[in-house]
């Protein structure tokens, strides 16, 4: 009799409380997922623009454009805190010191590599 009793309170408890629950409407949820899908491409843009310290920068494999050219490239960026863009940024700068020295291709491959605070750049230059 007891455990009939305590299953009726319980369901009717139950009942109440689905009752005077809110459900949400179907604007609530589209409005939820949208600020979901806001907050989640914000995340990825910050994730984009990390910064790493470069307290150094080295370039080795040029032979055809001068280190004072490197180094008016680099030397702005040295002891600071790079993004993904300020890098890619020095890359393409030293690319273009080639094209502006009359080497109608760019360099072969540039690659990177960051490493205790020390952004290293490859160059391997197209031979002719």
């Amino acid at each position: 009799m007891k455990k009939t009793l305590l299953i009726a309170i319980v369901f009717i408890l139950c009942l109440l409380n689905a009752c005077f629950c809110e459900t949400p409407s179907m604007g609530q949820i589209e409005k939820s997922q949208q600020d979901l899908e806001v907050d989640k491409a914000l995340r990825a843009e910050a994730e984009k623009g990390q910064k790493v310290l470069i307290k150094t920068i080295t370039v080795k494999g040029t032979s055809l454009i001068t280190l004072d050219q490197i180094k008016q490239v680099i030397l702005p960026f040295k002891n600071h805190w790079l993004t993904q863009s300020d890098i890619d940024l020095i890359l393409n700068s030293i690319t273009n010191i080639y094209k502006q020295n009359g080497y109608q291709a760019e360099p072969a491959k540039i690659s990177y590599e960051v490493k205790e605070g020390n952004l290293q750049i490859d160059i391997e230059e197209l031979k002719h």
